[in-house]
């Protein structure tokens, strides 16, 4: 049995007085700077490395960290307690194991890896180090998110037949995906836009409906001049029985990020980027407000990180919640590519 989380999902992370944990953000890219933005007072970020000697030192300079130029000098560094890994997607396998190997521990953020392969042997090499594991869904701790789960658990919404989410962004239209950039690639961005968009969802999906078991996906190039598909549409059959529906896409015109849950006794509307919840109960003709307490999900979710390796425990978010994700992702990518369901992984 894995040690229990470190506190009940839900339940926001005491950020408690301790010594902070030293990390190296490996990667120095925007979402690098996101994360070490949101570290404090769990996490301290004493170094930083990535392919580009000048965002390296940009980073350090930003930081009040040390610009260290290789990913195999941060892990001899003894100073260096965790790894935040931010890189390209193809590199979060190999350097996750290598960092526990050396003693680390390791946040990786989604996706995880690019294969269940990859993700099992991730996870198991974090087990066997004894080092902590997390990974970067930060979206099922949105307020809206831990109300739908609380509404879920209390009976609230009768018997859930249906949910259905929107995932998008305008990235198509800016620097972030273009042909000469590793987005564009499509061996880092398998689905599309469920790579680095839709995962997301399917995170939140199953941790207020439990495990997907069966997927039919649809993955096309409709605008952008690259060689990867710039809109995904996927049916989900939970293994409980629950349809689902997922959009995704780098091509609207606005930045979309929604979900939507139908029950028996009432519907509930997740909006505003998990800011804003609202509810229609069966009978009623119009929605009313669910009030919310807001709450910074990258900070409670690195707060969750750096309690487990003060205090023990595991994260809400591991390696296996971020294996079942990509056991998900991958029968996405073989729907999508056979043009037939695909059973998902261990289901």
């Amino acid at each position: 049995m894995p040690p229990a989380p470190s506190s009940r999902p839900g339940e926001p992370v005491a950020l408690l007085t301790m010594t902070p944990v030293r990390v190296a953000s490996i990667g120095t890219g925007r979402w690098a700077g996101t994360l070490s933005d949101a570290a404090k007072p769990g996490l301290t970020v004493v170094a930083c490395t990535s392919r580009s000697a000048d965002r390296r030192a940009a980073f350090a300079r930003k930081y009040g960290c040390r610009d260290v130029p290789t990913f195999e000098a941060v892990l001899a560094d003894g100073d260096v307690e965790g790894v935040l890994i931010t890189t390209p997607h193809s590199l979060h396998a190999e350097q996750a194991v290598a960092a526990a190997r050396a003693g680390k521990h390791v946040f990786v953020d989604k996706p995880f890896a690019l294969s269940v392969a990859d993700a099992r042997r991730m996870t198991e090499t974090c087990r066997q180090a004894g080092v902590v594991l997390a990974v970067g869904h930060q979206r099922r701790r949105q307020a809206a998110s831990r109300a739908i789960k609380r509404l879920l658990d209390e009976g609230a919404l009768g018997r859930i037949s249906q949910i259905e989410g929107n995932f998008s962004a305008d990235y198509g239209f800016s620097s972030t995906i273009t042909a000469d950039m590793w987005r564009g690639d499509r061996t880092e961005t398998p689905g599309g836009p469920m790579t680095n968009l839709g995962i997301h969802h399917v995170d939140t999906f199953q941790y207020l409906l439990g495990p997907i078991a069966r997927v039919m996906a649809f993955s096309r190039r409709v605008v952008l001049d690259i060689d990867v598909e710039d809109v995904t549409a996927i049916l989900f059959e939970f293994a409980s029985g629950v349809l689902g529906y997922l959009g995704t896409s780098w091509v609207p015109a606005n930045r979309t990020e929604w979900l939507f849950l139908h029950g028996t006794e009432a519907q509930v509307w997740h909006e505003g980027f998990g800011a804003r919840l609202s509810l229609m109960r069966r009978g009623q003709s119009e929605r009313t407000p669910v009030p919310l307490t807001q709450v910074d999900p990258i900070a409670e979710e690195l707060a969750d990180f750096a309690r487990c390796v003060r205090e023990g425990g595991r994260p809400e978010v591991g390696g296996e919640e971020g294996t079942q994700n990509i056991a998900v992702l991958e029968a996405i990518v073989e729907s999508a590519t056979t043009g037939r369901a695909a059973n998902v992984a261990g289901r």
